[in-house]
């Protein structure tokens, strides 16, 4: 073996030494990273959650606030007084789909089920939160249980009334709405 053998092994063994020093550093660089990284995503999904439930929180105030007169009639069933004050509420506050739900309540209880069911619908669509089991919006089983009565009653119609287009059709709204709170697809 001469020297210049030695040298060159010599010489490969430090590049390969030094090499693998780097590729060492580099990947406990990166294990360090993708550690701190993992740990602020999981920062921002606690904050993101927290801020959703401020969120709602906040609503749900605001909606105690609003609707306070009309829960007030509606719970000492003064549904008249309660439709005058829901109506007030609905023109100061012409987009809250709080109103539907209150809206839909009069209307069950006061006999009209069909305009009930039209209206919760309508609130399903337009906050589909009133029957996600996984927000504090959910209502889904106060609705489920007017829904429920509703056929009982509307299937009785139905007997009486069999080609009644407005009851097959409010049937036809109460089902759908069953699949969805249950939460099942359209």
């Amino acid at each position: 073996m001469n020297i210049r053998d030695k040298l060159f092994g010599s010489l490969l063994d430090s590049f390969t030494t030094v090499a693998l020093a780097l590729i060492i550093a580099i990947t406990a660089v990166m294990l360090i990273q993708h550690g701190t990284a993992a740990h602020q995503n999981e920062e921002a999904a606690v904050s993101g959650k927290e801020q959703a439930e401020e969120m709602y929180r906040q609503r749900l105030e605001q909606d105690k606030k609003i609707y306070q007169d009309v829960a007030k009639f509606f719970g000492q069933k003064q549904y008249a007084a309660a439709q005058d004050a829901l109506h007030k509420v609905q023109q100061e506050h012409p987009d809250n789909p709080r109103s539907l739900i209150y809206q839909a309540r009069l209307q069950y209880n006061t006999g009209k089920m069909v305009d009930a069911i039209s209206s919760y619908r309508r609130a399903v669509e337009s906050e589909p939160d009133f029957i996600d089991n996984n927000t504090p919006l959910f209502i889904g089983k106060s609705i489920m249980e007017d829904l429920t009565a509703s056929k009982e009653k509307l299937a009785r119609e139905k007997r009486l009334r069999p080609k009644d287009k407005e009851i097959k059709k409010a049937l036809d709204e109460l089902l759908y709405l069953q699949r969805r709170v249950a939460g099942g697809c359209e």
